[in-house]
């Protein structure tokens, strides 16, 4: 059962990339104009309902044309992506409780490390408030662990499971 955890921390974390590729990427399409037998470059896309279009010079049509054929690459895979992901959450569903509740963990852990330095503070702070407003004080393990966490030097998923270990639960992946 080990192969499944492996693939579907895979699938997460490709689908983590993609997801964070195709904001990068320029979406739309080039249309070209002839204006008095000179060829002009647009980068065309919908906002709103109501059509854009961006001149583009000479040297950046061919890096835009890249980018829109990987968009459309990006988006063939990730909804095969998500539909691996699904097969192994139903398998998984079918092989036991205990087995789902490891997938969602990775699930909802995937991503959390990849946030900037400032949306890690945030997510602490924020936590911490709530924390403060349930009366539920953190332990100065938890507390140290989060900064390291912050710091980028341990991932946030060992951080989640040794917690849960110091209060009698078992969330190993």
């Amino acid at each position: 059962m080990e192969y499944i955890f492996v693939e579907y921390k895979n699938l997460l974390e490709r689908k983590l990339e993609l997801e964070t590729e195709l904001q990068t990427l320029v979406q739309g399409y080039i249309s070209k104009k002839t204006i008095k037998g000179k060829t002009y470059c647009y980068l065309q896309n919908r906002v709103g309902g109501k059509l854009i279009s961006q001149y583009l010079k000479s040297e950046e049509v061919d890096e835009i044309t890249e980018q829109i054929a990987r968009r459309k690459e990006c988006e063939t895979d990730l909804p095969k992506l998500k539909a691996r992901l699904s097969e192994l959450e139903r398998a998984a569903g079918l092989l036991g409780k205990n087995i789902s509740r490891q997938l969602m963990l990775l699930k909802l852990s995937t991503g959390i490390d990849s946030l900037s330095a400032e949306q890690k503070r945030r997510s602490s702070s924020f936590a911490g408030a709530m924390n403060a407003v349930e009366g539920i004080p953190v332990s100065e393990q938890t507390a140290q662990d989060i900064a390291t966490w912050q710091n980028g030097n341990k991932p946030f998923l060992s951080i989640f499971e040794a917690t849960l270990k110091r209060y009698g639960f078992s969330a190993e992946v």
